[in-house]
C-alpha cells in the first residue's frame, strides 16, 4: 500500500536527479548566518550592478513590530538606495485575515490564520533551504537544518515558486515620510 502512495506521488510531485556532492549541510546557525545577512545584500548590490534582489517575507511576522524595527523597515532602505528595478522586497499576507479579525486579533495571534513560510535563499545556481529564520534566538538558542544545493533545475524550481507567490503579495514601497519607513501596497 505504502508503495502504492509513494508511485502515485512521484507522478505529481516534482523531482529532482543530483548527486551527493551536489548537497552541502551547514550544521550550525553560525555557519547559515555568516552566508546571509542584509549589509551583505547591500554590499553586493553596490559590486554588481547587474546584480537583481527578490526577497519575500510573511506580512504578518515581517511588519509585526512596526512602527518599530522590523523586515520591511529593515529591508525598505536597499530599495531607495538601489531602485525597484533592482530591489524587489514583497510581503505575502494570508487571505484568510481580513476584516474585524485582523483589527482585532492580537499580533502573533493572527499568524494562526496562515503564513507563507518557505526559507529558501536562492543566488545563481545554488540555493540554500533552511528551517531557520533570521531572529537572534535562532542564532543562539536553536540548531536547525540548513542545506545548499547546487542544481540550477531546484534552483529554477523555487525560483518559479517564489516569483508565483510574490505576484500574489504585497511590494514594499519606502516611505521615509511614515514612522515606519515604508508602505505595503
Amino acid at each position: 500500500m505504502l508503495a502504492t502512495f509513494t508511485e502515485e506521488l512521484d507522478k505529481i510531485a516534482p523531482r529532482f536527479d543530483i548527486r551527493g556532492d551536489q548537497v552541502k549541510v551547514l550544521r550550525t546557525p553560525s555557519e547559515f548566518y555568516e552566508t546571509l545577512k542584509i549589509s551583505v545584500l547591500g554590499e553586493a548590490l553596490r559590486a554588481k550592478p547587474e546584480l537583481k534582489l527578490s526577497v519575500l517575507t510573511d506580512a504578518l511576522r515581517g511588519t509585526r513590530e512596526t512602527p518599530s524595527t522590523c523586515s520591511a523597515s529593515l529591508l525598505a532602505p536597499l530599495i531607495e538606495e538601489f531602485g525597484p528595478e533592482r530591489v524587489e522586497i514583497r510581503m505575502y499576507h494570508t487571505p484568510n485575515l481580513t476584516g474585524l479579525r485582523k483589527k482585532y486579533v492580537p499580533n502573533r495571534i493572527n499568524e494562526g490564520w496562515g503564513l507563507q513560510h518557505m526559507k529558501l535563499y536562492g543566488m545563481d545556481d545554488e540555493i540554500i533551504m533552511s528551517g531557520a529564520n533570521l531572529s537572534n534566538d535562532y542564532f543562539t538558542n536553536r540548531q536547525d537544518r540548513y542545506h545548499v544545493f547546487s542544481s540550477s533545475e531546484i534552483t529554477s524550481y523555487f525560483y518559479k515558486l517564489h516569483s508565483g507567490v510574490s505576484s500574489l503579495s504585497f511590494l514594499v514601497v519606502p516611505s521615509p515620510s511614515t514612522p515606519a519607513g515604508y508602505t505595503l501596497v
